[in-house]
């Protein structure tokens, strides 16, 4: 009976302390298929990232692309604070942002006309909220390996994609045909991203990873990782055909990784037997 009683004290409590967290309009903006959401259809994200150690920051661009669904001229973008954006444009016109929170209200110059397809571009820049205890909150990463080489990466989940750069921050919508990522890093780096490596690009003083997700992808799974990595690969034999395993391990992590990692066809095996045949579409 005690026992019982300890427990509706503490469920009371917790009902309690629930009760009174106030609902506040940034939580409206963020959770809800607001009007300034609903009239347009993700097509693609190309996003560009410079990552700056140094100063634990970022700059870069994301160029979207959309299908007009509705009659409107007003664009809701999440992107969080201490993160900016610098310029926005429609075929090179300066589109005016209002900002509320991290939602951002872009008043758009060009005609929407309902069925056509149209992109934006935007410029951001800053030091993104730092994750103090990743994963379990969010954040971006600036650590060293046992090295004492740089190595930076995302943690979304549960902060939000808008943590580091400027995205429609809702599940409801994802991008049909996919993201491009160029993760820009220093040269003794390697940038690592979603999907398959596409190119490598040699800078000056920087290289430039190229990754490419065909497929519809939600906005906290897109991550930048950085650090120094090195590359092992196999071939799985799905059931619908071969398909290429390509892994990304610190460096002194990879032999442990090869053992670990044998782990990896077995468990896409029971995926397939009890979800779908991979590529899950």
């Amino acid at each position: 009976m005690k026992k019982l009683l300890f427990i509706f004290i503490v469920l009371s409590y917790g009902v309690t302390a629930i009760a009174q967290e106030k609902f506040t309009l940034a939580d409206e903006l963020r959770g809800s298929i607001t009007p300034q959401r609903a009239w347009w259809d993700l097509q693609h994200y190309s996003i560009e990232v410079d990552v700056f150690a140094q100063t634990k920051s970022l700059s870069g661009t994301n160029t979207i692309t959309y299908t007009v669904l509705s009659p409107n001229s007003t664009m809701q973008i999440d992107l969080q604070k201490p993160m900016k954006m610098d310029l926005v444009t429609q075929n090179g016109k300066k589109v005016a942002v209002q900002r509320n929170g991290s939602a951002h209200f872009l008043k758009l110059p060009e005609p929407q006309i309902v069925g056509s397809q149209n992109k934006l571009v935007i410029e951001f820049s800053g030091a993104p909220t730092v994750a103090l205890n990743a994963p379990w909150d969010g954040g971006l990463v600036w650590s060293k390996d046992s090295n004492g080489i740089d190595f930076i990466a995302s943690a979304n989940q549960g902060i939000g994609a808008s943590v580091w750069w400027p995205v429609k921050d809702h599940p409801k919508d994802e991008p049909d045909k996919g993201v491009d990522l160029f993760i820009t890093t220093p040269k003794d780096l390697v940038g690592v991203g979603n999907g398959r490596l596409i190119e490598e690009i040699e800078n000056i003083d920087t290289k430039t990873w190229h990754w490419q997700v065909v497929n519809p992808i939600n906005s906290y799974g897109v991550n930048i990782n950085v650090g120094d990595y090195v590359n092992f690969s196999e071939t799985y034999n799905g059931l619908n055909g071969k398909l290429d395993l390509s892994y990304w391990v610190l460096r002194d992590n990879l032999e442990i990784a090869k053992e670990q990692f044998k782990q990896a066809p077995l468990m896409l095996e029971a995926f397939e037997v009890l979800v779908w045949p991979l590529p899950f579409l």
